[in-house]
């Protein structure tokens, strides 16, 4: 005679509607829900914290950093509105590179305090933009001034215009 230790399977009638599935089932989901956070927590802090201050494609990844990208928009705008003819767009485009070089030094400049630093490059830009105002026709020059003070008074505004305090520094870490 031969003894069935298992002759009924022990979970034959666990289906869904039985309690004790149910549990089990609620168990599981409770369990991974619980232990996502955990997981993507634990992820983040492994990854080494980004470089403070710097652009992936800036002077020292050797790209040309944020104003290296926008110059060539930069001259395919003044090319457009203003109707730059091809020697007009060579001349800018060279008086531009000499502007960008000049700025990468300031900036690579370490013994220079920052406001004296801020001071030379708003006197590279002015001098960069009277640079290109020489080369351009008085009608070319009518419309490059009225581009001009229209984005001086878009960045004005919104720095929030006059009497409003510049915003705090982002908090540091």
């Amino acid at each position: 005679m031969k003894i069935a230790i298992f002759h009924k399977p022990m979970f034959h009638k666990l289906t869904f509607d039985h309690p004790m599935m149910r549990v089990a089932v609620l168990a599981l989901c409770t369990a991974t829900l619980s232990a996502t956070p955990m997981l993507m927590a634990q992820d983040n802090s492994a990854a080494p914290p980004p470089p403070q201050q710097q652009d992936s494609m800036g002077p020292q990844a050797g790209g040309h950093g944020r104003a290296g990208r926008r110059g060539g928009r930069r001259i395919e705008m003044l090319t457009k509105r203003l109707s730059l003819t091809p020697d007009q767009v060579t001349q800018v485009k060279a008086i531009d590179a000499d502007t960008m070089s000049q700025m990468k030094a300031l900036r690579a400049d370490t013994a220079t305090a920052k406001a004296d630093k801020r001071s030379q490059m708003m006197a590279i830009h002015q001098a960069s933009q009277d640079k290109i105002r020489n080369v351009l026709t008085d009608e070319q020059k009518t419309k490059f001034d009225a581009m001009q003070t229209k984005m001086k008074e878009r960045r004005h505004n919104r720095r929030g215009g006059e009497g409003v305090p510049p915003p705090p520094p982002p908090p540091q870490q």
